[in-house]
């Protein structure tokens, strides 16, 4: 009997200790957890008490959570505090998109290997920045320890980290708790400053702050905020750039908004153009746009794109809608395969469309001559012309750059008028010479029409 009422009573403190250092994990998979939209904005996704947030990045896509460079990513949890989070990444490291570009947790400690950031610690909230680049992920584990009552949670630091006039920062804490700090960095304690309102820093510092309800005390939680100086450029001289920068006052001087992708943008100004990607300031194609705004500059494998950081409004910018048509520069393939024309609309005119299996995929391609160029990315805009022989004008965004070859989205396709065939009759009448519609001599017959001693030869 007694022997029993021992097991009984062993097992009975088995399931309490359990239950005291009982885990719940949530698992956010970008397939199946996604946020209302899928644009680029500030972003939160809430699941089983779980909440992960980004103050700009796009969590309804489907394939990636992005948490955009410099902007802070944060989980909270209101079922206990978060014990470890895991973050799994499309790339590795310190690489672009990788775990390592996480930096500066609010609480806790972060390390990475290989694709996979972990987050150790005991807080309701916290805070990672993607310092050194745009995050990218496709799966965040959230592991969650039974809730502490005798616990004071750690307050929450919020507010702009990188700003170049002033930020208002926030701190919210538990109800009943009450909540210190300081600004040059030092521990805070119940002598610092009480914090009763949101306030305004206009300087780089270190926001430290303290909850405390009675005797007891959360732990100390930290928080840089960075006034930055910002470098003014132009569309011209970001087409000269070749590495990544930050903090940056773009003018912009009557650039004409030539091609809209989504929130993806192509701003032209004189004979320079830039790719806006997932801009947060919404303009109509043809807009004409003055003025200035702060963004970040990434080279992205030899295209010239802005994106928008948490500086970045349409305060400071004219955006007046015009009827006017952005036109295509007509260019040659050649000049393009040689990177002229970088992120703008352009026009190949008298060229066949031609397509290639690779695979499984059916790629296809303008033809000019020897030079040719993938037409990729909108595929029923030229599937229905390839290999008829003809000759068109197609008209496509330049931007993309694969193997270090340059490539076209498609957005029109026009047949091509011939001119000038008086005279090539009358030059080559006397000749075998070959010549295409444009007055192009050839060294041999190409599909379509052809001039062949002054006369139109048909090449099926």
């Amino acid at each position: 009997m007694k022997k029993t009422l021992r097991f009984l009573l062993l097992s009975l403190l088995v399931m309490i200790c359990g239950v005291s250092f009982a885990q719940t994990t949530v698992t956010f998979d970008v397939a199946v957890d996604k946020s209302a939209s899928a644009d680029a904005g500030e972003v939160s996704i809430t699941k089983d008490g779980v909440t992960i947030a980004t103050t700009q990045g796009i969590f309804g896509n489907g394939s990636q959570y992005r948490i955009y460079k410099s902007q802070t990513f944060t989980v909270t949890s209101t079922e206990g505090n978060i014990q470890k989070i895991e973050i799994i990444c499309t790339a590795s490291g310190t690489a672009k998109y990788g775990p390592g570009c996480f930096t500066d947790p609010t609480a806790g400690t972060y390390t990475y290997d290989d694709k996979v950031g972990t987050w150790v610690g005991d807080a309701a909230s916290v805070s990672l920045t993607a310092s050194l680049n745009q995050v990218r992920a496709t799966k965040i584990v959230v592991t969650i320890g039974a809730a502490n009552p005798d616990a004071v949670a750690a307050p929450v630091i919020t507010g702009q980290t990188e700003f170049d006039t002033t930020t208002e920062v926030t701190i919210t804490a538990g109800e009943g708790t009450s909540v210190y700090y300081t600004l040059d960095g030092t521990e805070p304690s119940a002598s610092s400053t009480a914090y009763t309102a949101p306030f305004t820093i206009d300087k780089s510092c270190t926001v430290s702050a303290i909850a405390m309800k009675g005797d007891k005390k959360s732990d100390v939680v930290k928080k840089e905020f960075t006034k930055v100086e910002l470098e003014e450029v132009t569309i011209a001289s970001l087409n000269t750039l070749t590495a990544d920068k930050s903090n940056l006052l773009l003018r912009l001087n009557n650039a004409k908004v030539v091609y809209v992708d989504g929130n993806t943008l192509h701003l032209r100004e004189g004979d320079k153009a830039l790719m806006f990607y997932n801009s947060p300031i919404k303009m109509a194609k043809n807009a004409v746009v003055s003025g200035t705004v702060k963004v970040d500059y990434d080279n992205y494998y030899g295209i010239h794109e802005v994106k928008g950081n948490a500086m970045t409004n349409a305060d400071n910018l004219t955006i007046t809608e015009s009827s006017e048509e952005a036109k295509p520069v007509v260019a040659t393939i050649a000049d393009v395969l040689g990177l002229k024309h970088i992120a703008d609309l352009v026009e190949f005119q008298n060229v066949q469309i031609v397509s290639e299996v690779s695979g499984t995929r059916t790629n296809y391609y303008a033809v000019s001559g020897e030079d040719k160029i993938q037409l990729y990315g909108n595929d029923k805009v030229v599937k229905d012309y390839a290999g008829d022989g003809k000759a068109y004008n197609v008209a496509g965004v330049f931007n993309n750059i694969y193997s270090k070859k340059a490539q076209i989205e498609p957005t029109a396709v026009t047949s091509y008028e011939a001119t000038g065939i008086n005279s090539v009759e009358s030059n080559v009448k006397n000749s075998n010479a070959i010549y295409n519609m444009a007055g192009q001599r050839l060294q041999k017959l190409q599909k379509g029409l052809n001039i062949v001693g002054g006369k139109k030869v048909v090449v099926k």
